[in-house]
């Protein structure tokens, strides 16, 4: 009897110490819950959030399952990591992540929520993690990828952590979700030196170039560059600088992530870079030669059109009416007309003095030929004031017409072809060269071919012939297609939602309108923009012997003409 008392206390003893356990794990299963509830009702209030969205892959999904749906929330569960989602929609921007970590998953759950928030890496993320392994690992994991604003929440302890990425990667304790608040407000708008890297083109007027001055100093010029400098010096950062020759070579530079932000406009390609966000569309526009002034000996034959052929004719016929009437019968029509074309010509008759009928023919003649000069001398005239010009290039469609090639490189020659594919005659004029070519071809206004560009090069080129009075090349107003104009940048880049504010920011206030009028300035002292060029067509030559072609062909002709009717009738008139 006693033995068996003894026992059955010892087992009442166990099962009161087996209830005390269990008391002890639901209470502080109970604060882990709770801890976790307050932690994403601070987060959803402080950022606004309309959208949290759970990824729990582990065994155990008790903890994140106990918060429970949240008021005015929405929620959406992700539990099968073997279908990937993408955040899209609506929600998007004002959407929190709640992440639960498991031994043994961590990177396969990394790597899910990598690909969840593509796109969107700047959006606020809650890790829950058991407490093992290395925390700064996952937050150099998550900076890596362009996630920053990352809070780590202890599940057995309920402790906060975060990351501070600049200058380099350290960890942060945080006592409650405001320290975490003012972490995202404040000190990551403080990069502290941190490095970012940009291109920089030799020849890139107007958004991107440098040169040196007077003192060998490096300037940094193109109204692009300086957006992404001013947004480094704004927020503390520092830069450094790769060269770009091609447009390939800043391709594979973002595709791997050797260079950060390239200041150019380039085709958006989601599967080498992402681009920042679109602040206008940028137009590509066609540069074409400006219509050739025609040979100044072509002045003397234009006047005679057929407006001018018909009144002489007109004259004639008038003037045969009234031989004919006035000859009472003596002129057939025939000869009426012969006789009005002699006296036309100058060519004496051989009737004796003449006759009142020549006399009055004469007359008319003459007030006929007064009319006609007077109309041939103010049409000679006007051309000579405004100048007479080849046939101008009015439209794309216009370029089979002429004997002009259309320049550009290979990159921009494929984009061309997909958009003109049903302009065959176009596409056949197209001529590829390499980038240093076709840029020098546009520098020097180069007449032999028509070039194309985004209208921001177009004009950057054009304004070399401010001080001419007469342009060499014209711009056209038909615009060819359009491309989005942003920077492109590298994948994953964690200050990219800052930069795309303080882009607009500058765009918004006129700031970039005046950094483009800056590079046209800068243009000028590096030598890009030169004034060199002369009003070719526009210089007076008083008396050129081009003048008088027509007339010493017209005179050269007749001579021949008479010299050979002459031998004509001296060699048979010697045979009779």
């Amino acid at each position: 009897m006693t033995a068996h008392g003894g026992a059955y206390k010892k087992r009442q003893g166990r099962a009161a110490e087996s209830r005390v356990a269990s008391m002890d794990l639901l209470s502080l299963n109970a604060l882990q819950n709770l801890a976790l509830l307050s932690t994403i009702q601070e987060l959803n209030g402080l950022y606004g959030m309309q959208l949290n969205v759970f990824l729990d892959f582990g065994n155990r999904s008790d903890l994140l399952a106990a918060t429970g749906p949240q008021p005015s929330v929405a929620s959406l569960w992700i539990r099968d990591a073997a279908i990937q989602l993408v955040l899209e929609g609506n929600y998007s921007s004002r959407t929190l992540t709640i992440v639960r970590l498991e031994e043994g998953q961590t990177r396969a759950t990394l790597e899910y929520l990598t690909a969840w928030l593509w796109r969107y890496q700047h959006l606020q993320v809650l890790i829950v993690y058991p407490g093992a392994g290395e925390l700064l690992e996952i937050f150099g994991y998550c900076w890596r990828q362009g996630m920053v604003h990352i809070l780590a929440m202890e599940a057995a302890s309920g402790r906060l952590y975060s990351f501070m990425p600049y200058p380099k990667l350290r960890l942060l304790s945080l006592g409650s979700v405001g320290e975490y608040y003012r972490r995202t407000r404040g000190m990551l708008w403080d990069f502290q030196g941190y490095n970012i890297t940009t291109g920089l083109a030799y020849n890139g007027g107007p958004r991107c170039f440098g040169f040196r001055d007077s003192h060998n100093r490096l300037i940094l010029a193109g109204y692009m560059l300086n957006m992404v400098l001013e947004f480094v010096k704004h927020f503390n950062g520092t830069k450094q600088l790769i060269y770009i020759t091609s447009v390939d070579q800043a391709i594979g530079l973002l595709a791997n992530r050797t260079i950060d932000l390239i200041p150019y406009l380039m085709v958006p390609a989601d599967e080498y870079y992402v681009p920042t966000k679109v602040l206008y569309l940028e137009n590509c526009v066609m540069m074409v030669p400006s219509s050739r002034p025609l040979a100044t000996f072509l002045y003397l034959v234009r006047p005679f059109t057929w407006g001018t052929w018909l009144a002489w004719l007109l004259v004639l016929v008038y003037c045969s009416a009234a031989l004919l009437v006035l000859s009472r019968g003596r002129l057939n029509a025939s000869a009426a007309f012969l006789e009005a074309l002699c006296l036309a010509l100058f060519l004496g008759g051989a009737r004796g003095p003449g006759s009142p009928r020549d006399i009055l023919t004469f007359v008319l003649l003459t007030a006929g030929g007064f009319v006609l000069t007077n109309l041939y001398l103010a049409q000679l005239s006007t051309s000579l004031a405004a100048r007479l010009y080849e046939r101008e290039i009015d439209t794309v469609d216009d370029l089979p017409g002429t004997d002009l090639k259309w320049y550009m490189i290979a990159y921009d020659a494929a984009l061309v072809r997909s958009q003109f594919a049903n302009r065959p005659a176009v596409i056949r004029r197209i001529l590829v060269g390499s980038n240093e070519k076709t840029d020098d071809l546009r520098r020097e206004l180069n007449t032999c071919c028509v070039h194309s560009g985004y209208e921001d090069r177009i004009d950057f080129i054009l304004y070399q012939q401010k001080l001419l009075r007469f342009p060499i090349f014209r711009k056209l107003p038909e615009i060819l297609y359009q491309q989005p104009h942003q920077i492109p940048s590298s994948f994953g880049r964690p200050y990219l939602r800052l930069f795309n504010d303080f882009t607009l920011r500058i765009f918004e206030s006129g700031i970039q309108q005046k950094m483009k009028w800056d590079s046209y300035r800068h243009g000028v002292q590096s030598g890009q923009i030169q004034f060199g060029f002369r009003d070719r067509y526009m210089e007076v030559r008083s008396n050129d012997v081009e003048y008088y072609y027509v007339i010493g062909g017209l005179w050269l002709g007749g001579l021949l003409l008479a010299t050979v009717s002459f031998l004509c009738e001296f060699y048979l008139l010697n045979k009779v």
